[in-house]
């Protein structure tokens, strides 16, 4: 009975965590974060935007953006239509 709980809760831990998807079917850790002047905050740090800007007309402080760990960071200005674009 213990192992049978043990093995639910481990199984649902896995679910909870599953890494995104983008374009090319890499799977990929997303952070969400917002535009703090020409970068993306994350938590306390802030993120070089990669594609895209925070700087324009639909970006500014507090616009969303995503931070894809270790790849790239996405802002809503000129993002380019990819799915990751916030």
């Amino acid at each position: 009975m213990r192992f049978q709980s043990l093995a639910v809760f481990a199984l649902l831990s896995l679910a909870a965590a599953a890494p995104s998807e983008d374009k090319t079917g890499a799977k990929k850790k997303r952070a969400n974060g917002t535009c703090n002047g020409t970068s993306c905050r994350v938590g306390l740090a802030n993120y070089e935007c990669t594609v895209g800007s925070c700087v324009g007309e639909e970006g500014g402080d507090g616009a969303p953006c995503n931070y894809y760990i270790g790849v790239n960071t996405y802002c809503p200005v000129d993002c380019g239509g990819y799915p990751q674009c916030p």
